[in-house]
């Protein structure tokens, strides 16, 4: 029984190679042409074509371009590496003394180590000058030092559609990160938030974060200090940014955020306040953006009261060369001055790779005023100054998966 149902089998699976060759007979035919030759089988049917293929229907089931992400993901990678180097040749004319130097501008090297799908530790050091800008009291004079600029343990762990974030350490401000995720202009000048309000690039602190869809909310708790001071008073510095991305797609990308701060500094418990919004907006060949931010407090004046509005833009003209122009004004409530800095630039970019980074070179103009209580030297030194600078800028990345 069993062998019966083999040979049956065997029979239905050899049936198309009959078709085309005559069984064997159990002994020699007497006469060749008794046996008519088999017509040879007709061709199959050609099979239906597939729907995502079909010539009559590509306009309807042609598949759409992935989104980009709306925010950055979650680097799974074992061990990430980046060197951010920008360095520059500058003219200033200024009141008094015109003064042309060389200066290293931003010297900073990362290293991100994956502890595991969710969970990372990160290390970023940064080349600083040891006194503060004009100063001469610092290390050694005022050499350049390489000091901590994040120092932290995150973790990652997705609830629902809900993914959650969280960080301890020298942690990056949620504010100025959200800015410097969109901001191409660096080589040129900082952000407003950190060049004009002080505002610490980095705290010890501890940040959470909740993503979903097109919405993130992030959240800091810290010693409010930044990277100059361990805490010097009991008060904690709470910053809240709320982020929303409604459009992310290849040709156009668009963040919104809003930020709010509420903290102290120093022994005296200095207030340090901040609200504020930005907006940024990216497409393939122009990208741009803006802040605006009230603030409370700025530096050692408590009483203090300026509202920051800062604004960028750069322009991919033709293969490999950009076109940028950014301003940044703070003025002071109560008739309290104003400070202003506004510039553009031209660069070309002789070299560039989606996984080994870029290199380019900027030819820059800038020029900064200032008036009444934001004046350097109030009534003595104006600040006034007009700077000319080549900037050569170096972003090399390096990940190990």
């Amino acid at each position: 029984m069993r062998a019966g149902i083999v040979v049956a089998a065997l029979a239905c699976i050899a049936q198309p190679a009959a078709a085309q060759a005559p069984a064997e007979p159990s002994e020699p035919p007497a006469e060749p042409a008794a046996a008519e030759p088999t017509p040879a089988p007709a061709p199959p049917a050609p099979a239906a074509p597939a729907p995502s293929t079909s010539t009559t229907s590509t306009t309807a089931v042609e598949p759409v371009a992935p989104a980009v992400h709306r925010f950055a993901p979650w680097q799974r990678t074992r061990l990430a590496i980046e060197l951010e180097l920008y360095t520059q040749a500058r003219f200033v004319r200024r009141t008094g003394d015109d003064l042309s130097e060389l200066r290293l501008d931003r010297g900073e090297l990362g290293a991100r180590i994956g502890l595991d799908t969710w969970a990372a530790a990160t290390l970023r050091l940064e080349a600083i000058r040891s006194a503060s800008d004009g100063g001469a009291l610092g290390v050694d004079g005022n050499s350049t030092v390489i000091r901590v600029k994040a120092a932290h343990v995150a973790a990652k762990h997705d609830i629902a559609s809900v993914q959650v974030e969280g960080a301890l350490g020298f942690v990056p401000d949620p504010w100025l990160a959200t800015l410097e995720s969109d901001y191409t202009v660096k080589p040129l000048s900082r952000t407003g938030s950190e060049r004009l309000l002080d505002w610490p690039a980095s705290d010890l602190a501890f940040v959470g974060r909740a993503t979903v869809g097109p919405v993130r909310f992030s959240l800091s708790a810290g010693n409010g200090e930044g990277l100059r001071y361990p805490e010097r008073n009991t008060g904690k510095t709470t910053t809240g940014v709320l982020e929303v991305v409604p459009i992310a797609t290849e040709a156009l990308r668009v963040s919104i955020a809003a930020v709010g701060r509420d903290g102290s500094l120093g022994v005296a418990s200095i207030r340090d306040r901040r609200a504020g919004g930005g907006i940024a907006v990216t497409s393939v060949r122009v990208r741009g953006g803006a802040e605006v931010v009230q603030a409370w407090g700025i530096g050692d004046r408590g009483d203090a009261k300026a509202l920051l509005a800062s604004a960028w833009a750069d322009a991919h003209v033709v293969s490999r060369a950009f076109v940028a122009l950014r301003g940044a004004t703070l003025g002071f409530a109560d008739d309290g001055g104003r400070l202003n800095t506004f510039g553009g630039a031209v660069a070309v970019e002789p070299w560039q790779d989606a996984r080994r980074g870029r290199f380019r070179v900027w030819l820059a103009i800038d020029r900064v005023t200032s008036s009444g209580s934001a004046m350097p030297l109030p009534g003595a030194d104006p600040g006034d100054a007009t700077l000319i600078m080549l900037i050569a800028s170096a972003i090399a990345p390096f990940t190990v998966d």
